[in-house]
């Protein structure tokens, strides 16, 4: 009986350190994916004179103009998933824009099937190649609410706990930050500036 009550107390002692690392590798893996979803954008932009999926004509092969009624609040972000379509011969499986967080989604077998619903992602509405503070995309687990403080009158926030309170987004050059809560703001007013 005691050697069962000091295996309690080691396990109950060790648990958390064991979630954290679990929950540590989930992001890591987030951004692995979010990694490979950038360079397959950027590499869509560089077989388009420099121009991402959202600044090509759909005349061209690309989705541009963007619906206004999928921008979210700063006009920067949408759940519009038509660039990941356009740029899908760059990423090899559907399973690179499933978070393994967001344990609720299965990944659809084909791009073809891929909805805003099934996308743990959002794709940034006007990214700019040559400034590489530029987001790119993002885990999509983003609300804005109201602040008089901010640039565009929303405050930015990771909305669940899916990387405790921090969350990865990439930026137009190909890297990946995760990035906490109190900083999401900044580096979006950041991004937006000319």
């Amino acid at each position: 009986m005691v050697a069962t009550l000091i295996i309690a107390i080691l396990i109950s002692l060790l648990m958390p350190a064991i979630m954290k690392a679990k929950s540590k590798g989930f992001q890591t893996f987030c951004s692995n994916n979010l990694k490979g979803v950038g360079l397959g954008l950027i590499s869509y932009a560089e077989s388009n004179d420099g121009r991402f999926p959202q600044q090509v004509p759909f005349q061209q092969g690309g989705c541009a103009p963007m619906a206004t009624n999928t921008f979210l609040p700063g006009g920067m972000l949408a759940r519009d998933i038509r660039p990941f379509i356009m740029a899908s011969n760059n990423f090899g499986s559907t399973k690179i824009l499933i978070c393994p967080r967001d344990r609720e989604l299965r990944a659809p077998t084909s791009f073809a099937q891929i909805r805003s619903t099934n996308v743990s992602y959002f794709t940034a509405v006007r990214p700019r190649r040559n400034n590489h503070n530029t987001i790119l995309s993002g885990d999509n687990n983003i609300t804005w609410l109201a602040s008089g403080g901010s640039p565009f009158g929303y405050r930015p926030y990771w909305s669940t706990n899916r990387h405790e309170d921090s969350g990865n987004l990439v930026f137009s050059d190909g890297r990946v930050e995760g990035v906490h809560t109190e900083k999401l703001g900044p580096l979006f007013y950041r991004a937006a500036q000319p």
